[in-house]
């Protein structure tokens, strides 16, 4: 059975919009703006490609955050370093391949090495993300999965709206909703058909009318056209005008993360402080739409974690490693 595998940031993407793709259009040096159809550089939350037939040479270290990389030609490094966060993902197609020359050449994902030039080239069909292991071992070969790019839900007066994205799909043949109000027994909703295959970022959304319990939850259950299914993660939507905006809780030994719980189109600041007053990690967002990770590289202690938006709205919350 395949995994869906869940990106922990989807802050570029709006309910209206999506990711901004960008292409190589000739064999060329990635740092080079004639490289790229856009004329500039790929940058953070945009959708890159290389298609087949070209090859994109790094030679320089590049760091993007929240970002896919689809590969149908040639990504080879040389004397370079890509650096992506957790939520980025790495996709060699079947007709694709990464390739390097040294120790030099690293690929990380979250500061975790994928590839490192030592090693055989990667071709495709594999992938890699934050759940998959260290080089070597750091791509999978497996069949495509369905890449949730976003997951949430809102309360629209008697109405909870659902909104969910993904980056790319395999034979998948239709997403079922099902809500509960313990969180422990489910029923099915709703069916929405998937997108089959498809490498771009698709949108859905799916709205459940005339809801009055206190707190409900909502679960996509993704099933392939083998028959093959898996469940996303549990979203949670409150009636309660004082339920907190933002649920903020440490993710593993040094990492943060904030899930909103509905749709902050402001701009949004998140600041890590230590209890001193000492701001050690600060990050600005122009549209929030579902989650933040903040990975940290401090030592074990406590912290204030605060986060607001351009209209006023704050909340705080002391965290501990």
């Amino acid at each position: 059975m395949k995994h869906i595998y869940l990106t922990l940031i989807a802050f570029s993407i709006a309910l209206t919009g999506s990711a901004t793709t960008i292409k190589a259009i000739q064999n060329n040096y990635w740092e080079n703006t004639a490289s790229w159809n856009l004329n500039r550089l790929p940058q953070d939350n945009d959708s890159i490609i290389i298609p087949a037939g070209y090859t994109i040479t790094l030679d320089v270290n590049v760091q993007l955050n929240n970002v896919v990389i689809l590969v149908y030609g040639t990504l080879g490094f040389n004397n370079g370093k890509l650096r992506l966060d957790n939520p980025s993902q790495i996709i060699v197609e079947n007709t694709g391949k990464i390739t390097g020359i040294n120790s030099n050449d690293q690929l990380t994902i979250g500061g975790t090495l994928k590839f490192s030039g030592t090693e055989l080239n990667k071709s495709g069909y594999s992938f890699a993300n934050n759940s998959t292991g260290t080089s070597p071992f750091g791509f999978i070969s497996s069949t495509l999965p369905v890449i949730f790019q976003s997951f949430y839900v809102t309360r629209q007066a008697g109405n909870i709206q659902l909104y969910w994205t993904t980056s790319a799909e395999f034979n998948n043949k239709y997403f079922e909703i099902e809500r509960s109000i313990d969180g422990r027994n489910w029923k099915a909703i709703a069916q929405i058909s998937g997108s089959g295959t498809s490498s771009v970022v698709t949108q859905y959304n799916y709205t459940d009318k005339n809801i009055s319990d206190a707190t409900v939850y909502y679960r996509i259950h993704q099933f392939d056209l083998n028959g093959s299914s898996e469940y996303s993660a549990i979203r949670t939507v409150y009636n309660n005008a004082d339920a907190p905006v933002a649920n903020i809780y440490a993710a593993g030994k040094q990492a943060i993360n904030v899930d909103f719980n509905s749709n902050i189109k402001n701009n949004v600041i998140i600041q890590v402080v230590t209890m001193s007053g000492q701001v050690i990690a600060r990050k600005e967002y122009k549209q929030a739409s579902y989650r933040v990770t903040i990975d940290l590289t401090t030592p074990a202690g406590i912290y204030v974690v605060q986060v607001r938006d351009g209209n006023g709205w704050s909340e705080t919350r002391k965290i501990a490693f």
